[in-house]
């Protein structure tokens, strides 16, 4: 608990999401550095926006979180805890602090596939999301989605209809009833898997808080399937996350090709995602590295999908830790939260907003890279504190 009160405290001082809390955590050294620094005056690492919320940060809160948290047999884990995701530890920006409801600890050995899409589906598009993600499961193959309603909520009914575990990675505090249609699900997920948040238990949902738990859906997994996806769909900013966190990223196949409920989906295939026709699509991507824990013994299909290039993590075997390496603590992520720290893409994204005031969405495909990673970083930046996004997909500095 001594520990984890730091984190804690860390999180509610700089916000749940917010990047600025790991570079003051790199400034000071630890968690528990940084508060006995700025409890005692020394504010020379955090920005001017977040003094107000850092000064009125307290570790008794904290404690009294952890307190409340056991009370509502919610799990709670730190970045440095052995529980926490290894996966999670080296995305961009990591949570601080995971809360949690079920078992989390076998995500880091398992196969875990994120499975997103629309809210409104098509009937083919619920009926293939419900056979694939029901033939995964049952292969040894763990769900992951953002209890969304619509295709969320098929991938999470299907994996335990199909045996096996599924995560949900909510945009809120784990005792918020939202979406309020699925509120009577929560039980069967943490029987089956977890339910997990970056934020208290009691934070409701915000405009940021969609686009951040992306970042955790795309990060816990080893690839990200699109079951459908128009042009503008929430379920690409998952993709563009898996894209620039190195996973792998999967599509179905759109129904109708000119129908726009499938654009997304399309932009997608033609960037080089993987097309999956069956199952074996996203199985044989991973059997040789995780051939324990898949089951791979029903025969294989005989139409594949044809070759294209491929966007995805150069996934090798991890060596076997040393009883060094196992008990040293993670190393802390690399990050900077000021406009001089920025480069590349991210970077360039960031000056033309500032030198343009106030730019739309569509605006930004300026040559910058594919143009699925611009809403990756601009949840960056905003996350980072130096990008407001706007009603209407609109974002000033």
């Amino acid at each position: 608990m001594s520990e984890l009160r730091y984190w804690i405290w860390l999180t509610a001082a700089f916000g749940c999401a917010n990047a600025a809390k790991w570079n003051a955590v790199s400034y000071y050294g630890s968690a528990e550095n940084a508060y006995q620094k700025i409890s005692g005056g020394d504010l020379s690492h955090v920005l001017p926006q977040f003094k107000r919320s850092v000064e009125s940060a307290t570790l008794d809160s904290a404690e009294r979180m952890i307190d409340f948290c056991a009370s509502k047999n919610i799990g709670v884990c730190s970045f440095e805890d052995e529980l926490f995701p290894q996966r999670l530890r080296e995305i961009y920006n990591p949570p601080s602090v995971l809360f949690y409801k079920g078992d989390i600890s076998g995500i880091d050995e398992s196969v875990v596939i994120t499975a997103v899409g629309t809210r409104n589906p098509s009937e083919y598009s619920v009926e293939v999301s419900q056979k694939l993600c029901r033939e995964l499961a049952s292969e040894g193959v763990s769900i992951a989605s953002g209890f969304a309603v619509g295709l969320d909520s098929v991938a999470h009914r299907s994996a335990i209809e199909g045996g096996g575990k599924t995560y949900a990675v909510l945009p809120c505090g784990l005792l918020v009833d939202f979406p309020p249609e699925n509120a009577g699900a929560k039980p069967l997920i943490e029987r089956h898997g977890a339910l997990i948040s970056e934020y208290f238990p009691a934070d409701r949902t915000t405009s940021i808080g969609f686009r951040a738990r992306n970042r955790i859906l795309s990060g816990i997994s080893l690839g990200t399937l699109v079951l459908q996806a128009g042009a503008k769909s929430g379920s690409l900013s998952t993709a563009s996350f898996a894209l620039s966190q190195g996973r792998d990223i999967f599509c179905v196949p759109p129904h109708e090709l000119f129908n726009s409920d499938y654009a997304g989906v399309i932009g997608l295939i033609r960037d080089g995602a993987i097309p999956v026709f069956e199952s074996s699509d996203v199985i044989n991507e991973y059997k040789g590295l995780y051939p324990h824990k898949l089951r791979t013994d029903k025969p294989q299909a005989v139409q594949k999908a044809a070759s294209a290039p491929k966007k995805r993590a150069a996934s090798k075997p991890k060596p076997e830790k040393t009883s060094a390496e196992k008990t040293a603590a993670p190393k802390l992520p690399p990050v900077s939260v000021r406009p001089e720290g920025l480069s590349g893409t991210k970077k360039l994204i960031y000056e033309y907003i500032r030198e343009n005031g106030e730019v739309h969405l569509d605006q930004l495909d300026i040559g910058t890279g594919d143009v699925f990673e611009i809403e990756a970083f601009l949840t960056e930046l905003e996350l980072d504190g130096l990008v407001r996004s706007l009603p209407g997909n609109r974002f000033t500095v």
